[in-house]
């Protein structure tokens, strides 16, 4: 008998000792590590079923991989266990939403706050939700919760707007969000400018120089400066909300950025002797952070090399308008592409690409600021979406832009499909190339 205890004891000793620890699996998913992340959540699952820590990391690790349907099994697992667990039912929601299927994910969104309507990201998730969809009218007005907490309302402008006097006004724009996001809404500037007001811009450093050249622009300052006396403030990116716009009313005054008239003329002459089509291209964000991903479409990139089909199309040029992130993979690119050296060092961040853009025929980038930048500049612009359910500016189930009339949407059919939309791509780019 007590040989028999002893050997139970010895087995469960030895399957506490090979079970890997939920610390080592999170470490992994922290890393973005989640083949080894979802082997050692599966064997936590294996040894202890009702581990619901372990199973919720799991779904997360799936929905990194683009395992959408593994995913929606492992919340609905726990979901079973205890209906209450709201993070996992949003994380359902949100599965959903990135599957593309927007609809299903409304009705969670609204189950979850229909449960406890205090539970912020549903709140937050089904504004965004609507939008998505194309149904502003109850996006906007459900965005407003979020306005209102984080304090981005904007009253003192909507009371303006409201009263029409903002001519005359002083009013501050603010950044929210990345370099791109400043780019798309900087548009509104113009807007207010029209109506009569005086607008102050405070920005990312890196964006003065395009943005000096905006003639409705009174003043630039960089942000973290003194901020000036003004009448009324908003964050560039609520200002679709606090307009009400929709895809027909959004303003469409493209081009509202510019290019450095002499840089242009310098850059036409470097072009001088390539009569072929020329094509720009982007295929990574920038992170600006010390842990880059080891997922591309979690960054909403492509790896350079699956560009190469572009390259056999005869009369194509294809230059490089990629900068930091991204621009180790040139080196082992296996296929003719044009790269610029010190691009934009001497003349200020993004004015040498400002310059090229103008004299190039194509951009084809992936979602980061160069869709902006050439789209703000009046560009033909391709966008390589990811297989995910589109940011909210880029409706989903669409291939155009609402903000950018010359900009075309091609999106992954599967996860991680690189090849499948590159070659929906070189299909469009050889039919543009002959028609040119």
């Amino acid at each position: 008998m007590q040989k028999k205890i002893l050997s139970v004891l010895l087995f469960s000793f030895c399957v506490l000792q090979c079970t890997p620890s939920i610390e080592t699996a999170m470490e992994y998913q922290n890393n973005e590590q989640y083949t080894q992340a979802i082997a050692c959540f599966e064997e936590i699952m294996h040894n202890q079923p009702h581990n619901l820590q372990a199973l919720f990391s799991l779904g997360g690790c799936y929905l990194a991989l683009g395992e959408y349907h593994k995913a929606i099994n492992a919340f609905n697992t726990i979901i079973t266990h205890n209906p209450q667990t709201l993070p996992a039912l949003y994380n359902k929601a949100f599965t959903y939403k990135t599957m593309g299927d927007v609809d299903t994910a409304i009705e969670l969104y609204q189950q979850i706050i229909a449960t406890n309507p205090e539970y912020e990201p549903a709140q937050l998730g089904l504004g965004f939700a609507y939008i998505t969809n194309g149904n502003f009218e109850d996006g906007w007005k459900q965005h407003e919760r979020y306005l209102k907490q984080s304090g981005k309302n904007g009253d003192a402008l909507r009371t303006l707007l409201d009263e029409d006097k903002v001519a005359h006004k002083k009013i501050l724009l603010k950044p929210e969000g990345g370099l791109g996001d400043t780019l798309n809404f900087i548009r509104y500037a113009e807007l207010l400018k029209n109506m009569g007001a005086e607008i102050i811009v405070a920005c990312q450093k890196p964006l003065i120089p395009i943005l000096s050249r905006c003639s409705y622009i009174n003043q630039i300052i960089p942000c973290g400066t003194t901020i000036p006396e003004h009448d009324a403030s908003a964050t560039l990116m609520s200002l679709p909300a606090i307009f009400n716009d929709d895809d027909q009313t959004v303003p469409h005054n493209i081009p509202y950025l510019s290019a450095d008239p002499t840089l242009v003329a310098y850059w036409k002459q470097q072009f001088a002797t390539d009569h072929n089509f020329k094509v720009g291209i982007c295929w990574q964000a920038d992170f600006n952070n010390d842990k880059p991903s080891k997922l591309p479409i979690a960054r909403r990139g492509i790896p350079l090399q699956n560009f190469a089909p572009l390259a056999t199309i005869d009369g194509i040029s294809l230059y490089s308008l990629q900068k930091y992130d991204g621009t180790e993979q040139i080196d082992a690119a296996h296929f003719n592409l044009h790269v610029f050296d010190n691009l934009d060092d001497q003349s200020g961040p993004f004015m040498d690409s400002a310059a090229i853009i103008k004299n190039l025929d194509l951009i084809i980038t992936v979602d980061t600021a160069m869709v902006h930048l050439a789209g703000g500049l009046g560009a033909k612009v391709w966008l390589l979406h990811p297989y995910a359910t589109a940011d909210w500016r880029w409706i989903c189930h669409r291939t155009d832009s609402y903000w950018y009339p010359n900009l075309r949407i091609f999106k992954q059919q599967q996860p991680f499909d690189y090849e499948g939309v590159i070659a929906q791509v070189r299909v469009a780019l050889q039919n543009l190339v002959q028609s040119s």
